[in-house]
């Protein structure tokens, strides 16, 4: 039983990668974390606009975990896994893990915004879900949102990228330094 149908695709990908490996292809994994930075048209990116803006009403799944990482040092990992890794191995390339709680308060904190104090419960947001189309996305989450409650709720996408800093040299920059030069490179 799956989250969503994107960490289904996410690990039928693996799987395939990993079966071409077997049988001989050169095939090299990288598997990056919460991905963000400037010129980002994601979900991810959206939320973050929000919260610069101060158009973030209520926090939802504040304790969401990540391994949040700027889109350069997905970059930098990776040409570095296609120049060092080794055939066969996957290597995530992460940059700091965090929450979405800790992700909000920085964005607020760089913008000279006020965070949002209240916290909409997962009791809420699941007796919503029928509105998703409506409420999601003003809330930062897919339109879908009986997936995205599904994804969100007591998850952590936690994954450490010690392997791709000791195998690769691998070395992503921390959350407070990557939002500073995103929000920084943003248009007002």
């Amino acid at each position: 039983n799956w989250l969503s149908a994107y960490d289904e695709s996410k690990f039928l990908g693996h799987k395939a990668a990993e079966d071409r490996a077997s049988k001989g292809a050169p095939v090299v994994i990288v598997q990056p974390g919460g991905v963000y930075g400037p010129g980002d048209h994601s979900e991810l990116g959206s939320f973050i606009d929000r919260v610069r803006h101060g158009k973030l009403p209520v926090r939802t799944f504040p304790g969401l975990g990540f391994n949040l990482v700027h889109v350069d040092d997905v970059v930098q990992g990776i040409l570095l896994a296609a120049e060092k890794g080794q055939v066969g191995r996957s290597y995530v390339l992460g940059g700091e893990i965090s929450t979405v709680g800790h992700l909000i308060d920085e964005v607020a904190r760089l913008s000279g915004r006020k965070a949002p104090k209240a916290t909409l419960p997962p009791a809420v947001m699941k007796a919503f879900a029928p509105l998703g189309p409506v409420i999601g996305p003003l809330m930062g989450l897919p339109s879908n949102l009986r997936e995205g409650i599904r994804a969100a709720d007591g998850v952590t996408y936690w994954a450490g990228h010690e392997r791709a800093m000791r195998e690769l040299g691998y070395t992503p920059r921390d959350l407070a330094t990557g939002l500073a030069e995103t929000l920084a490179a943003l248009p007002d």
